[in-house]
């Protein structure tokens, strides 16, 4: 699928989704009825991870002059083994887990604007979670013969060869501060006051090269990014997530002999249920655009699309905490990780 298509998919559902509220009955859920938002999770796939990308997130925005901080983990495993036929001009070999924490701050400068701060560490290694996800997949039926053993007995190896030239050669695991990201987001409407609307924001962030090349946890470079995200209410219990984004990248100087494209547009639609006021469910599909040349390899050549699913659940003594826990698959095969596990903790005061 070719990135034009996945956009305007996107952007057809944007505006049904628009006018699927114009049409709905129902106001704002009840009170009580909080959205913890769609799975903050990111393509952690190695060859996007040092990319800017901007993680599905709720339209609402941090209340004036009160903080939202969000302390995430999330751990990916990622086997990958293609070559272009024939001529092998590309030949990648990925054999790795990506593990990333973040501390995620954000202040409510204004009614209706917030602006936040993203720190991630990144760890590239062998990891711990190769035989489980065997093991999941043999109870299934769904195990790919040999996917991991044959990449080196579940060791970490990061090749990406491009003409015989190798532009990544890595067999041993790094880890380090990741690039920080500056973010924002202005809210336009509020579902509150037109219920018949959603809730509308627009983001934009900024990536830093905090990071350090030679570990692969940065791109050295500064990327941009743009965005939309809304959301709505259907029928009390059920909310409903939107978001297009559009990532203006600078290839990295080890890519420097690739024609890579210069933006990685993603999109995000995903469902909240309330089976309580403090105890929810979330489902969604995730995707983004290639930024790499043709190469006749499903792992440049394919967009990436996850599905995942998750929980939420607010304390009751503090109604300013709350914890999730999410599980994501990939659906291209190579182009995102296998399998994500996701939680974090969010405190607000």
């Amino acid at each position: 699928m070719e990135r034009h298509k996945i956009s305007a998919a996107f952007i057809s559902f944007f505006f049904l989704f628009c006018a699927a509220g114009a049409f709905a009955k129902t106001g704002p859920a009840p009170q009580g009825y909080y959205g913890a938002g769609p799975i903050p999770i990111r393509n952690q796939m190695p060859l996007y991870l040092f990319y800017l990308q901007m993680e599905p997130d709720k339209a609402s925005v941090t209340e004036q002059n009160k903080f939202d901080i969000n302390a995430g983990y999330t751990v990916s495993n990622v086997t990958v083994s293609c070559f272009t036929p024939a001529t092998s001009l590309y030949n990648i070999n990925i054999d790795a887990e990506v593990s990333r924490m973040t501390l995620d701050l954000r202040y409510g400068l204004f009614e209706k604007l917030e602006a936040g701060l993203e720190v991630p560490y990144l760890s590239l290694s062998a990891g711990y979670l190769d035989r489980f996800v065997e093991g999941v997949e043999d109870t299934v039926g769904a195990r790919t013969p040999r996917s991991r053993t044959r990449q080196g007995a579940y060791n970490y190896n990061y090749s990406f060869i491009y003409n015989t030239q190798e532009l990544i050669g890595r067999k041993h695991s790094s880890e380090g501060l990741g690039d920080v990201v500056l973010k924002a987001k202005y809210q336009v409407m509020e579902e509150a006051g037109y219920s018949y609307m959603p809730n509308i924001s627009f983001r934009s962030a900024v990536k830093f090269p905090t990071g350090r090349k030679k570990d692969l946890t940065g791109s050295g470079e500064f990327d941009y990014g743009l965005g939309v995200a809304a959301d709505k209410s259907f029928f009390k219990r059920i909310r409903v997530y939107c978001g297009l984004n559009a990532v203006f990248i600078k290839k990295p100087s080890f890519f420097s002999v690739l024609d890579m494209k210069k933006e990685i547009f993603s999109g995000m639609l995903g469902m909240e249920y309330f089976f309580t006021n403090r105890i929810s469910m979330v489902a969604q599909v995730t995707g983004n655009s290639t930024p790499y040349p043709s190469s006749e390899t499903n792992a440049l050549d394919d967009p990436g699309i996850d599905v995942g699913l998750g929980v939420n659940y607010k304390f009751k003594e503090k109604e300013n905490v709350s914890w999730h826990f999410a599980c994501t698959e990939n659906i291209n095969s190579a182009a995102s990780p296998d399998v994500s596990f996701d939680t974090g903790l969010n405190v607000g005061f």
